[in-house]
């Protein structure tokens, strides 16, 4: 009988073992090759690797695996714009990140626009706060495509921002690049 109750328990502990929670959101550690469509937004901030994703593991969520990317173009009465828009938005067990980068082109054309929208900005809805672009520097967004009749837009983008709260608190966006069609 003793043996039994011995078998039991360790059964029991070998099955209090097993971990069946889902994995937690590790970041990249490399950005994406230029002809990986599946994240066609990505940069690095502050030197860390950033692309866009949107998990979310409670039950009953309203969001969808995969990353969120926005990239269009639109014509106004008075300016045309080129927007994108990206989200990092996990939400695990390890993790919650809410994060989101804007960034909008006025009258863009193919080569060099620093016509840039002062709405350009990076969001952090966890835990910083948001930055917005440095007005004080030249900044731009060089676009090696621009097919409107396609709707194909390409190009590749440095910029520099600064904290609302703190105007000395600077985030530096580098290696952007953004692909949509």
């Amino acid at each position: 009988m003793k043996n039994l109750i011995f078998l039991l328990f360790f059964l029991l502990f070998l099955s209090c073992d097993k971990d069946d929670s889902p994995p937690c959101y590790t970041p990249p550690d490399e950005l994406p090759e230029n002809d990986d469509r599946t994240y066609n937004l990505s940069f690095l901030k502050n030197g860390e690797v950033w692309r866009p994703a949107r998990t979310n593991t409670g039950a009953g969520s309203a969001f969808l695996a995969g990353p969120t990317v926005e990239i269009n173009y639109s014509t106004g009465e008075v300016n045309n714009t080129l927007v994108m828009r990206a989200d990092l938005w996990i939400e695990d067990e390890c993790n919650t990140i809410q994060q989101r980068i804007a960034a909008i082109v006025v009258n863009p054309i193919e080569g060099i626009n620093n016509r840039l929208s002062s709405s350009t900005a990076f969001f952090d809805y966890t835990l910083a706060p948001s930055y917005y672009l440095d007005t004080s520097l030249h900044q731009e967004i060089f676009i090696t495509k621009l097919d409107l009749e396609n709707f194909e837009y390409e190009g590749i983008f440095n910029l520099t921002m600064i904290s609302e709260e703190d105007p000395m608190d600077t985030l530096y966006i580098t290696d952007g690049r953004f692909k949509g069609d």
